[in-house]
């Protein structure tokens, strides 16, 4: 049985199932709105433990997932959303021991679920030219995957305009402003077949990238689509199920291509 050791993540659960990310500290506490959680009542336990905080309220613990992480983890940019992240690891057919290029790693949202689904023996290697988001991806990175067994990863402050170091990468991801503009680049390091990605959030930008692409690239790329994913939740209350009242809609779209030999 695996316990909580200090340096632990965990996430507490109160009973109306918000939801708070700690790192376990001997000798500290958590501070809420329904009073303090001492780390030492947790550490040394197993997950899915009851605690009880000093105001009497109910909170149950466990190691947080991924999703849970990213969504409460310190953010630089906007990360791209576990819904969208699901879509992405499928449409761009992620495997163990796949060579994956991500730019853009604002936050490191995708890039941790990337090193997770490579594996051991895959790779990832992913650019941020922004100094401040690198460094809030590189933290929020080595905190979640401490003890875990995962993919190699190649980390820079860089900007994809100055070029790609490496080539034969089986996929990539990009999460640009302005993708088209490096369409080439990103080409010439892909393997022949290898699938490309690219995150938009407007309208406006995939009409300019698929304009670029019926212009200058339709012979080098073959188009898989265009996909944007909406959330709903249902909610059951007493003789009650119908949908949550609110729902995660447009996050982002996904546009998709192989490329041509």
């Amino acid at each position: 049985m695996t316990v909580f050791k200090e340096g632990d993540l965990a996430i507490l659960v109160d009973s109306r199932g918000r939801k708070y990310l700690v790192n376990l500290k001997k000798d500290s506490s958590f501070s809420f709105h329904r009073g303090n959680v001492y780390f030492n009542d947790i550490i040394g336990k197993s997950e899915g433990l009851k605690v009880i905080s000093s105001m009497g309220e109910k909170l149950y613990v466990f190691r947080p997932t991924l999703e849970e992480y990213i969504l409460k983890m310190k953010r630089g940019a906007q990360i791209i959303y576990p819904k969208d992240i699901s879509r992405i690891m499928l449409l761009l057919d992620i495997f163990t021991g796949a060579k994956v290029f991500e730019t853009g790693t604002g936050s490191g949202a995708l890039t941790l679920y990337l090193l997770r689904s490579v594996g051991q023996t895959g790779k990832v290697v992913s650019y941020e030219k922004r100094r401040e988001f690198y460094e809030t991806a590189k933290s929020n990175i080595e905190k979640f995957i401490r003890d875990q067994a995962v993919g190699e990863l190649i980390l820079k402050n860089k900007d994809l305009s100055e070029g790609i170091d490496e080539t034969d990468f089986d996929r990539a991801i990009l999460d640009l402003t302005e993708p088209w503009l490096f369409l080439n680049r990103v080409i010439e390091a892909l393997k022949p077949g290898g699938i490309l990605g690219c995150y938009l959030t407007t309208v406006l930008q995939i009409y300019s990238l698929m304009e670029e692409y019926e212009k200058n690239y339709s012979e080098k790329l073959y188009k898989i689509g265009i996909f944007e994913l909406l959330e709903r939740k249902w909610e059951k209350e007493g003789l009650s199920l119908r949908p949550a009242l609110r729902m995660v809609a447009h996050t982002g779209f996904i546009v998709v291509f192989r490329k041509l030999s």
